[in-house]
């Protein structure tokens, strides 16, 4: 080897060009450096009209594409990402199907032992892998009407195998599917945290760092489900819209392993607040008041919205643009829309039926449902981020359930006053059918107590009364006044549905009843926070019954009117 004379000018200028040139590269931002974009080549079979996502561990959405023939190469392509390791590949029922956009199932990459027909523990998360991953061909198999699963014709290699990668099964398939991961899964984890109800109008805030298994991503109780699409993460006997211990939604994305997560949550508010109950319905109201397959669809297109969580940074990066579209979903938008600046809320409000977007920006054309094309807990829907550093994030989820009915006041008492409301005895009103029900009179230290029927939700496939379109009372719900005139919800009388724990399939023999009794005149009157005056006369713009779940959900709502003595 021949030396270099380091004290010659040559050389220290050698040296130092050398030394910057380092110095650039050690500068450049590890992941960037590291990032790159992942090939997954495979082919399907009996997959036509579906759609194949392919889904990061912390729920991003990394490339998806259509299934158009009975057999077809397909070949999903990501962005620049970190990694792979961990993401899944997920199927939705495509536009041509009759549960469009509705999620279908997982695809099962290998399975433990010698044959899946046997196998107790599947697995569905790719480990590291090179620059392009071949995993042969899939075929798709159908469990119910609108669910199924995909599988290799033998175990991939791609396939993470670690016992932390490990679902459950029964004869290969994974445990979840088929319920929509309802099914209670012996010895899963709980959450630990408390999940957050949503709440209309609370803009989220960037998350920290949160267990793998906790992210939309992952697969909390091992049944195969993502807990995008798991309508019970931790499985346990409680549906997440009833258990406030289920995780809140939460996203990370997949260009960084430092990347705080965030919240990403979608669900529905479905109110009456009409005068006598005009457009009130339930499973168990009479006449116009009662929820069937032509008044669900009408009170569906007249009054649902549908919201999305804002999300102001990802990895540390400020949010400039948030677009939205439906995976197939009928009534959302198919290529993704620029959704602008939030409604005065803090999130995204769109009143689905006629397509406005915080009440006066079109976002769609609108859409009248019927009831073949209500919208489902299992809609699929994609966000797309782009931040002030020039990156785009996409996040997929679905609502996890939807209101379709009201809670139904039947009856109330002050102590000197009572009541009963006969929905039978109706007559035409500018909103609708009403009843004859006078404002309720209440002094400031009077308790209110109100009998009320449950909302609903209708069954999904593979629950009890699916083919029938039975209704669920949602039950383990929380139950609070909501004050008017701006001063809000009433937390102090928060009730939760102890009676009923969970969600249930409605009973037309006993039509089970929740009773409230709420002081609101000393609980949520001259009291701090608000301090709000209690004052004679009608209570203008009257009180809201919201019901929410105590675990992750939307709202439902029935006005009362009082009128303070």
């Amino acid at each position: 080897m021949t030396s270099i004379d380091r004290s010659s000018p040559f050389a220290k200028t050698a040296l130092l060009a050398l030394a910057l040139l380092v110095a650039l590269v050690c500068a450049q931002p590890a992941v960037a450096a590291s990032n790159k974009p992942y090939t997954v080549k495979l082919t399907v079979k009996k997959g036509k009209n579906l759609k194949l996502l392919l889904v990061g561990k912390g729920g991003s959405l990394l490339a998806s594409a259509p299934i158009k023939s009975d057999s077809q190469a397909v070949s999903l392509k990501t962005k620049r990402v970190a990694t792979i390791a961990g993401a899944t590949l997920q199927l939705v029922s495509g536009a041509k199907t009759t549960s469009k956009g509705e999620y279908f199932g997982p695809a099962v990459l290998g399975w433990k032992g010698g044959k899946q027909a046997s196998a107790t523990i599947v697995y569905t998360k790719l480990k590291a892998a090179q620059a392009t991953t071949s995993l042969g061909t899939l075929t798709v198999r159908k469990v119910t009407k609108q669910q199924g699963y995909a599988s290799v014709a033998a175990s991939s290699k791609a396939a993470d195998t670690g016992s932390s990668s490990a679902a459950k099964a029964v004869k290969g398939k994974p445990l979840g599917v088929g319920t929509y991961g309802k099914q209670p899964v012996s010895g899963a984890k709980t959450s630990q945290t408390p999940g957050q109800p949503n709440q209309p109008g609370q803009p989220n805030q960037p998350g920290s760092t949160v267990q793998p298994d906790k992210l939309l991503g992952g697969d909390l109780d091992k049944d195969g489900i993502p807990n995008a699409f798991d309508v019970n993460d931790d499985g346990d006997s409680k549906t997440d819209s009833a258990d406030s211990d289920a995780p809140t939604p939460t996203v990370t994305d997949d260009t960084s392993t430092t990347c705080a997560a965030v919240d990403f949550k979608i669900f529905t508010n479905f109110k009456a607040t009409q005068p006598g109950f005009a457009g009130t319905i339930n499973a168990y109201g009479a006449g116009p008041f009662a929820a069937t397959l032509t008044s669900v669809p009408e009170a569906v297109t007249n009054t649902m919205s549908m919201v999305f969580s804002s999300i102001p940074t990802v990895c540390g990066s400020q949010v400039t643009k948030t677009e939205l579209k439906g995976v197939d979903v009928a009534y959302a938008p198919s290529d993704y829309v620029d959704l602008g600046s939030v409604c005065n809320t803090g999130d995204y409000q769109w009143t689905i039926g006629n397509g406005k977007l915080c009440g006066n920006r079109a976002l769609t054309s609108g859409h009248k449902f019927s009831a073949t094309d209500l919208p489902s807990g299992q809609d699929t829907f994609a966000m797309r981020l782009t931040t002030a550093d020039g990156k785009t994030h996409e996040f997929t989820s679905s609502p996890g359930f939807v209101f379709v009915t009201n809670p139904m006041v039947i009856r109330y008492s002050t102590g000197a006053a009572s009541g009963t409301i006969d929905y039978s005895k109706n007559t035409p009103g500018p909103d609708g059918p009403r009843v004859d029900s006078p404002s309720i009179p209440l002094t400031q230290t009077q308790t209110l107590e109100a009998e009320l029927y449950r909302p609903q939700r209708l069954a999904f496939d593979g629950e009890a009364g699916f083919a029938d379109n039975a209704f669920y009372d949602l039950g383990g719900f929380k139950y609070t006044p909501d004050l008017p005139n701006g001063s809000g919800k009433c937390d102090a009388l928060s009730t939760t549905d102890t009676a009923m724990p969970t969600d249930t399939a409605s009973d037309q023999g006993t039509k089970p009843t929740i009773t409230l009794s709420w002081a609101i005149g000393s609980r949520c009157y001259g009291v701090p926070p608000r301090n709000t005056p209690w004052t004679t006369g009608e209570l203008q713009g009257g009180i809201d019954i919201q019901v929410e779940p105590s675990g992750v959900g939307g709202n439902s709502a029935q006005k009362l009117f009082i009128t303070a003595r």
